[in-house]
């Protein structure tokens, strides 16, 4: 009786991701892979330039805000995509420091 008990109990207290999240993480992901692969080039295409770097981290940074909603779920898939889009504007930030400071305009 006992044992049943505990086993009820282990059920109770795993929590699924949230699809949200992972979707959120996923695009966070692409976002980044994109972004490394435009800085190593410096050659994008416009089209996927506008999809990879305005249209797909808008998107998953609600996803990741809605996830945050979902009750009984884990978020941690979110967090880590939010951590990643923070990442990739602290290195737009960087990089445009480094490009401002490194050449000047007159």
């Amino acid at each position: 009786m006992e044992l049943v008990k505990q086993m009820k109990k282990k059920r109770k207290n795993r929590y699924r991701e949230s699809k949200l999240s992972i979707f959120s993480f996923i695009c966070a992901l692409l976002t980044l892979a994109y972004f490394n692969i435009f800085l190593m080039t410096l050659d994008g295409i416009d089209i996927l330039t506008n999809l990879f770097l305005q249209i797909l981290p808008t998107i998953g940074i609600l996803t990741a805000l809605l996830s945050f909603t979902r009750v009984n779920h884990k978020k941690t898939f979110a967090y880590w995509s939010l951590a990643l889009y923070l990442f990739i504007v602290i290195c737009i930030v960087v990089v445009g420091f480094f490009e401002l400071s490194i050449y000047p305009k007159p």
